[in-house]
């Protein structure tokens, strides 16, 4: 049987089908799952409701990711945030540890290292 979390996600991807994987999975794992396609809905959303968790595409319309987060962090600084992109490198790396990210997963993602993220985070929460 398929218990409900009470976990909400914030998934920040303008890639449609990765945004669409990450949210039936997480979905399917019970979690409340909020998508958007851009850093300022994202903003937006996370002005206006609590969320446990953050993903989010570093490159992306209207907002960056790494915008998003500074901004993100003034408002919520305990918000355990994963960057999933394509575009990490040395310097990004570095600057995203300075916005206390812990969490980075390279594109393509792997789905094992995703699922060792999300449980790490919630292990209470995984049921499959």
């Amino acid at each position: 049987m398929l218990a409900i979390s009470t976990k909400r996600i914030l998934v920040a991807e303008d890639d449609r089908s990765l945004s669409r994987s990450m949210d039936t999975w997480l979905t399917l794992e019970g979690f409340y799952v909020v998508t958007v396609f851009n850093g300022e809905e994202a903003l937006n959303k996370l002005v206006q409701q609590r969320y446990d968790l953050l993903i989010t595409d570093i490159a992306m319309p209207r907002l960056n990711g790494l915008e998003l987060i500074a901004k993100i962090r003034r408002l919520h600084p305990g918000l355990p945030i994963m960057v999933v992109s394509g575009k990490v490198n040395e310097t990004i790396i570095a600057d995203l540890r300075e916005m206390d990210v812990r969490y980075i997963l390279p594109k393509p993602i792997k789905p094992t290292e995703f699922r060792k993220i999300i449980n790490k985070l919630f292990p209470e929460e995984l049921y499959s």
